[in-house]
């Protein structure tokens, strides 16, 4: 299947419209001014994978300093690829492309979380050479 991986920008308007339309449209959507003014933090990586223009996965990366090294890290925040594109190549392109983006910016460690019954997202981890912890979390949110 051809596929094409793009890291957007501040200046992809037209993906970033699709982008809000087909994937993160919900109670409240996220304005096209307030994605572009995220896209401007080079620390901000959205990446889109589109067929013949349709957009069909994204995934979302943030990078911050560490203090325990000269390094960076990055959090894997989100990957999502539409049903009928699953199992053809989109998230391991994904993350080959993040990974290699992430080794030229100085990152040294991508860690994410997963559902533990998200057998599908685990497999994709484990095939592109993540290692699974030994613990499990629980997660808890401030809302402000």
């Amino acid at each position: 299947m051809n596929f094409q991986v793009s890291r957007l920008t501040q200046h992809d308007t037209d993906l970033i419209k699709l982008l809000v339309k087909d994937f993160l449209t919900d109670e409240v959507s996220p304005s096209i001014s307030h994605l572009k003014n995220v896209l401007q933090d080079d620390r901000t990586y959205l990446y889109v994978a589109t067929i013949q223009e349709q957009i069909v996965g994204y995934s979302l990366v943030y990078k911050f300093p560490s203090i325990y090294s000269n390094h960076y890290l990055a959090y894997l925040y989100d990957i999502e690829v539409l049903q009928e594109f699953r199992k053809k190549g989109i998230g391991k392109g994904f993350i080959r492309i993040i990974k290699e983006q992430l080794a030229i910016d100085n990152v040294s460690e991508l860690w994410l979380g997963t559902a533990t019954d998200n057998e599908s997202g685990q497999a994709l981890f484990s095939k592109t050479g993540a290692e699974i912890s030994d613990e499990t979390f629980n997660d808890f949110t401030y809302r402000l």
